[in-house]
């Protein structure tokens, strides 16, 4: 009997038994899914025997109908491995059953390549559920995080000027503590909230004209007390920079709080400098963001996760800054980059249009 002689004699097998199987499926995932209610559940599994057949029946494979299988079970059932690791074992044994051993091996390629999509298309629902849990967390827990540290970071400011009665230098200083890693820490928020945003395509750009020298300020008196922190200074050059550019000021200044904070975390008694510079990229005017350490610089591997985080997204624990900063210059039209050296410092390049494409 040809290979597919025996996968239609089997097809037809299951056919007669399809009420069955769906049955022994059940009973083979239900004993790991606790609130599984078999009313709800049975119709799914019939339906999906019945695409098991039509499978058997398809030369070559029907791959998006395997997947739709394995898609369908982690989505409508339950995204254990278990559930994959039993659905397999369930499947091929009913696949195979009263088959002599020499149409078992006749026949075993194509039921490996049918139990191979299903599982594929499981793994992928499985991760695409995931992902979309870890977002709607990180969301969640940005939104839920932000009222509490919003009247920490006030409260400690109205204390510090003496509004509820006079405070020592000792509890000022304590306060200060208090708002700045407030401020540090909301400002990561923001960053994780932003990546959320950022991949859900849910960022707008709102782009208008504004001076340089006023964005540069504010920037300068935000970053001021992270700077005082480690004893750093901050210095601020222009070179032949326009009095004006048209871009998403809100976005530029987040880039770049993001990059003095990483450069002055890892500088200690050292300068912190920003040049703003007028920059001739492929014949067009753009304006050049310099951010330069005289820190610990940063080391290949570290450059290269960098290099990574542009090229594929990938968010390393460490990164996130950085992450945030380089995915809002590309939304901007821009590009980020790194030089380095150990113990000499690190000098991040941000060029961006002066005119935000488009605009």
């Amino acid at each position: 009997m040809s290979e597919d002689s025996n996968l239609a004699h089997i097809a037809d097998s299951l056919e007669d038994r399809k009420e069955a199987v769906a049955d022994q499926w059940y009973d083979a995932i239900a004993p790991s899914i606790p609130d599984l209610v078999a009313s709800d559940v049975k119709p799914k599994l019939n339906e999906w025997t019945g695409l098991v057949i039509t499978l058997l029946r398809s030369k070559p494979l029907r791959r998006e109908i395997a997947r739709a299988v394995g898609e369908s079970l982690a989505r409508d059932i339950s995204p254990k491995p278990l559930v994959l690791s039993k659905t397999q074992e369930m499947l091929a044994r009913q696949i195979v059953q009263g088959l002599p051993g020499e149409q078992v091996v006749a026949i075993l390629p194509h039921v490996l390549e049918l139990l191979s999509e299903v599982t594929l298309g499981f793994i992928q629902e499985k991760d695409r559920l995931v992902e979309s849990l870890r977002r709607k967390f990180l969301s969640t827990t940005s939104h839920d995080m932000r009222s509490p540290l919003n009247a920490i970071i006030g409260f400690s400011r109205i204390i510090m000027k003496g509004v509820d009665g006079p405070v020592t230098d000792l509890q000022s200083q304590d306060l200060e503590t208090i708002y700045t890693s407030g401020q540090s820490l909301l400002k990561m928020i923001d960053n994780v909230f932003n990546i959320e945003k950022i991949e859900a395509g849910s960022i707008d750009i709102d782009a208008k004209t504004f001076k340089l020298e006023d964005l540069v300020g504010g920037l300068a008196s935000d970053v001021q007390p992270l700077i005082d922190e480690y004893g750093n200074k901050l210095e601020i050059a222009y070179t032949n920079a326009p009095e004006e550019i048209h871009s998403d000021p809100g976005k530029i200044k987040q880039i770049l709080e993001n990059l003095i904070a990483r450069a002055t975390k890892f500088t200690r008694q050292g300068t912190i400098t920003l040049d703003v510079v007028l920059a001739d990229v492929q014949g067009a005017d753009w304006i050049r963001f310099q951010v330069s350490s005289t820190g610990l610089g940063m080391t290949q591997q570290q450059i290269k996760r960098f290099t990574q985080v542009k090229s594929s997204g990938a968010l390393q624990y460490d990164d996130i800054g950085l992450m945030v900063s380089q995915r809002l210059c590309q939304l901007l039209g821009g590009e980020i980059a790194i030089r380095s050296e150990i113990s000499k410092g690190t000098t991040f390049t941000v060029d961006l249009p002066t005119r935000q494409p488009g605009a």
